[in-house]
């Protein structure tokens, strides 16, 4: 899968070279860039060389321009080279070249020859989407959740190997509490049917019983205190509550298509935190702080980061490093990526330090993918008392929403397959909502944007997709098997487009950024649409096109489906 525009440069560069000897290979390496035109009429691809090129040498851009021209090697891709003021070169691909590129765009990618991956044993570690057990998945959690998850396939589909780990939160005094109020008022049929939602209500009557005597306090404090010292009946509750938990997020994850490799609770870890805590002593890395706790010195002015408690009780940093050092004891990964929000920065710029001091962190790359808040049409999610918004009663409401849309619409489909519909259009266009958006920026949830047949949305794509499987279905006829012809100008730009996907992956690889998939696959779908719109493929003048034709809607299908297999969103065969 090779990057076109990375060909493009290196045919750039040569030219330049070649233009002006006396500048230095490094030098127009580092000068010379490649990128999309604003406009797509100018060409596929501009490089501002005889911009900057005019400053570096004293020549009027277009003289630049003019000297790079002529000392463009010959290339059957390039059609055409024009320059444009204040100084920029415009390169449009030949049609002979689109032509050729059709018919490998037809076939599946062949990932061997990917500039962005790096031939390795090692896998990349993903950290997602850090749920807490005996805890419905709030609203917050599908930030992360999807996020992870893209990021997850992209680079798996890129051909890393991948390990996906929930970190689940099922450490911590609260426990205390969950284990009495399960022995107390819990009813096992009830917490079985419903674990994470009884297992909620149960905390919320702790802590209401707890308000009328505080004694309740000191008596889930002491049980945790027994689980700690490996009390067996308490273990045995707190396990069961920890597996019925995560049993209910599996159901959850699952509607969600997304796929955990490993859960590995905070628990895990406890004796690692130990040895964690050992090393940094022996090491004088971690010293004593106020009243007995333990620190570590971040050094420049920067507040201290606390390794343990003057209790003696560790913290989830002192647990996050025992997780690295097992992580690369274990797997040596290449990358560990943690998908957590923005506001955690000081954790992991903490953690992340922390580590590189213990050597835990040598040869791999820790890094903090960080994304922005969430709202409701301006209005932020509250997650005080009584005031959480569950991420399954958002899945409902959009599906739901889904379901009167395509009715609307009009569908002619079975009742079950209408439901199924209904559920990966609503579900799909959640995930695609907070995908097509730079993960950095804050997002501002509407419905009315986001359930929509019309502009960038979920239901746009889905459509789009289905709409050409059917011509495929409809036509009975394989693709083209030799040279396509490339006849109409809406065919031509379609392909244009298509060849962009490898360096649309390789950059959403380099920046951790989905939404750049995501508006790849808008503007694909808008050129396929107006290429269905204005060009006949089943009636087509001869064979010819008609077979090439088909054989441009299957390399569309191809992407659209691969791009949205990345963003996790099924595919549907009708709406």
């Amino acid at each position: 899968m090779k990057v076109l525009s990375y060909q493009i440069k290196a045919l750039f560069v040569e030219a330049c070279l070649s233009a002006f000897p006396e500048l230095s290979q490094e030098h127009l390496k580092k000068l010379v860039t490649i990128e999309e035109p604003r406009d797509k009429s100018h060409g596929d691809y501009a490089c501002p060389a005889p911009l900057r090129l005019g400053k570096t040498t004293g020549l009027n851009p277009k003289e630049v321009g003019e000297r790079i021209v002529d000392n463009f090697p010959k290339d059957d891709r390039i059609g055409e080279l024009s320059f444009a003021q204040p100084g920029f070169l415009n390169l449009k691909l030949s049609k002979a070249f689109l032509e050729e590129s059709l018919k490998s765009l037809e076939r599946d990618f062949n990932m061997e020859s990917n500039e962005v991956y790096e031939e390795s044993s090692r896998p990349v570690i993903v950290e997602y989407p850090s749920t807490n057990a005996a805890k419905p998945m709030g609203v917050h959690h599908i930030l992360t959740s999807i996020i992870g998850d893209s990021l997850a396939n992209l680079f798996d589909f890129m051909g890393y190997k991948v390990l996906r780990i929930n970190h689940l939160g099922d450490w911590g005094t609260n426990f205390g509490k969950i284990i009495y109020a399960v022995k107390t008022w819990g009813d096992k049929k009830k917490i079985h049917e419903k674990p994470n939602q009884e297992f909620a209500r149960l905390y919320v009557k702790f802590n209401e019983e707890a308000e009328k005597n505080p004694a309740l306090n000191n008596i889930a404090r002491n049980i945790f205190a027994k689980l700690e010292k490996g009390d067996k009946e308490q273990e045995a509750i707190w396990k069961w509550i920890v597996y019925e938990s995560t049993e209910d997020l599996k159901k959850l994850l699952k509607r969600m298509n997304i796929e955990i490799d490993l859960t590995m609770g905070e628990s895990f870890y406890r004796k690692i935190t130990e040895n964690v805590i050992k090393e940094g002593i022996e090491k004088g890395l971690f010293v004593e702080g106020k009243e007995g706790s333990l620190i570590f010195d971040m050094g420049e002015g920067r507040v201290p980061a606390l390794i343990r408690k003057k209790d003696g009780a560790s913290l989830y940093l002192t647990r996050d490093l025992a997780a690295v050092k097992y992580r690369v004891e274990t797997w040596n990964p290449k990358y560990i990526f943690y998908i957590v929000d923005r506001a955690q920065s000081l954790h992991f710029e903490q953690n992340f330090h922390i580590c590189k001091a213990l050597g835990y962190a040598q040869d791999t790359k820790l890094e903090h993918i960080t994304f922005g808040r969430m709202s409701f049409a301006g209005k932020g999610m509250s997650t005080r008392k009584g005031n959480v918004i569950k991420l399954e009663a958002l899945l409902n409401e959009a599906v739901d929403r889904a379901a009167k849309l395509a009715a609307k619409k009009g569908t002619e489909l079975p009742r079950k397959e209408y439901a199924q519909l209904a559920e990966i259009m609503g579900v799909g266009s959640v995930k695609y909502a907070i995908l097509s958006q730079d993960r950095n920026k804050d997002l501002s949830f509407e419905w009315e944007k986001i359930i929509s047949l019309d502009g960038n949305s979920a239901p746009y794509l889905l459509y789009t997709t289905a709409r050409a499987r059917s011509i495929l279905k409809k036509s009975g006829e394989e693709a083209l098997k030799g040279l396509p012809v490339l006849t109409e100008e809406y065919e031509i730009v379609l392909v244009r487009q298509m060849i962009k996907f490898p360096e649309v992956l390789n950059r959403a690889t380099l920046e951790r950024k989905p939404h750049i998939i995501c508006t790849y696959l808008y503007e694909l779908a808008s050129a396929f649409n107006r290429f269905y719109n204005n060009v006949h493929v089943i009636g087509a003048n001869t064979k010819l096109q008609k077979r090439s034709r088909l054989g441009l809607i299957k390399a569309f299908l191809n992407q659209m489906e691969s791009g949205l297999g990345i963003l996790g969103i099924q595919n549907v065969d009708r709406m």
